[in-house]
């Protein structure tokens, strides 16, 4: 068994990826890497099987990120189909210890270890090196994820946070969020940002914008937005602007003086448009209160180990303290 490492894995809606994690002091670097579409296989179970099969890793412990909600014996992940006996997972690693997280609770975790090759500048700022964090984004759906620091270490607060309503602004934004109340009776950020909601939006802005639908990819609309094409273009900027109010409100609700972090898949994707200013103003923009956010800078996650690096710190952070 090799002394230290630990396996570690993230599944989310889309992907799903394994690796071992391997503690040097205070940093943490992954080997044996492993990135399958979800979609290639019927349970989480089997992928996990498919990566213990290849690689014959050996590992003191596990930590997992799912996306879905934990704490029980099973973990559902909706974006996924998938349902997973906790206790069966554990057997099948034989370690005494599993622990098991949503994903973007390891995706916060993860935020104060990158170095500044695994994070891009999207606003400056001057950060409270003793402030809490504030980490969300877009990527199938929308995770939140908030940081505090205490005498024990980071202690990490997770939610449901892209779920919170959407909050229109603009007429077009009026417009689509009409229209999507009457298809779903609710419309929330992750269902305008993320990728659960991508047709939905797209073909809601063709209608109000009166233009001739397309049957855009969402990696299509990306090159499409670069071309020019108005409606991939508002569409991006849309939910620039749908990302950047929402982590203006999370800003606020934990006063993250440290620093905001955005993150997942989509949010990459979107920022050439997460500068602009109509995005910044919505974050930066908040009447009287508008003091308590100027000062706080907001990164971009550009790492696709991220939540594996967050589950690994997790693991230790738990057998430091017993608790996370």
């Amino acid at each position: 068994m090799q002394d230290g490492a630990i396996l570690v894995g993230d599944a989310g809606g889309t992907n799903v990826r394994f690796a071992l994690a391997h503690f040097s002091g205070g940093a943490v670097s992954l080997a044996e890497v492993w990135k399958r579409p979800g979609k290639d296989f019927e349970t989480f179970e089997a992928a996990l099987e498919a990566y213990l099969s290849q690689t014959k890793p050996a590992f003191a412990g596990a930590s997992f990120g799912f996306a879905g909600v934990t704490g029980g014996p099973h973990v559902v992940l909706l974006n996924r189909g998938w349902t997973v006996d906790i206790n069966t997972v554990k057997l099948r690693l034989g370690v005494d210890r599993l622990v098991v997280v949503n994903d973007f609770f390891a995706m916060a975790r993860s935020a104060p270890e990158l170095g500044p090759d695994q994070l891009h500048p999207i606003s400056h700022g001057k950060p409270d090196p003793a402030g809490s964090l504030a980490i969300g984004g877009p990527g199938t759906g929308f995770g939140v994820g908030i940081l505090r620091r205490a005498e024990p270490g980071w202690i990490v607060v997770g939610g449901e946070g892209g779920h919170q309503a959407y909050t229109p602004e603009t007429d077009i934004e009026w417009k689509l969020a009409e229209k999507l109340r009457k298809q779903h009776g609710y419309v929330s950020n992750e269902m305008v940002a993320g990728g659960v909601g991508f047709e939905d939006t797209r073909d809601a802005l063709f209608e109000i914008m009166g233009l001739k639908e397309k049957p855009f990819t969402q990696s299509e609309v990306i090159d499409a937005a670069n071309a020019g094409d108005p409606i991939a273009l508002e569409f991006c900027r849309l939910r620039a602007r749908t990302v950047m109010t929402a982590m203006g409100n999370m800003a606020l609700l934990s006063n993250a003086s440290g620093g905001v972090f955005i993150a997942g898949g989509v949010a990459q994707r979107l920022e050439p448009w997460l500068k602009e200013r109509a995005p910044l103003d919505r974050f930066y923009m908040r009447g009287v209160r508008a003091a308590l956010v100027k000062p706080i800078p907001v990164k971009l996650i550009v790492s696709e180990s991220a939540p594996l690096i967050g589950s690994a710190h997790l693991w230790r952070d738990e057998q430091a303290r017993g608790w996370l």
